[in-house]
């Protein structure tokens, strides 16, 4: 009787998974895409930057391609930013102990960075295709 259940429930589960469901974020997303430029110069895939809302809510990841050109990424799932008011933050992606941060973009980490002494702001409310996040 027990394997009966454990085997039902199996099913139940793969069925669950099989649907296709995906969680919802408790608010709407705004698609948002473009290209992160330092100093005119695309960053690469190096870099990402997080893209935090006024709010404190989860903030979406933007990871540029060789070119600079990124979409923002909320989940594995969802793609877009929370509309409103949005603080850029940027990282290094890899662990700048092995592979450190190359000296050029040092000025941009100590404005812009985690513990940066400037904010870069933006004010999303609809969609952005063609977004340029500059740093300077």
């Amino acid at each position: 009787m027990n394997r009966r259940v454990f085997l039902a429930s199996i099913g139940l589960g793969a069925a669950a998974l099989a649907c296709g469901c995906k969680p919802k974020a408790p608010y709407d997303l705004v698609p948002v895409s473009g290209t992160i430029t330092y100093q005119g110069k695309p960053l690469d895939d190096r870099f990402y930057i997080e893209i935090q809302n006024e709010d404190g809510s989860r903030p979406s990841i933007g990871r540029p391609d060789a070119s600079g050109k990124f979409e923002a990424i909320h989940t594995a799932s969802q793609k877009g930013v929370k509309p409103g008011k949005n603080t850029i933050v940027v990282y290094w992606k890899n662990n700048p102990e092995v592979d450190p941060i190359p000296e050029e973009f040092q000025p941009m980490f100590k404005k812009y960075g985690f513990t940066g002494s400037e904010k870069l702001t933006i004010d999303i409310s609809k969609k952005e295709t063609n977004l340029e996040i500059k740093f300077e």
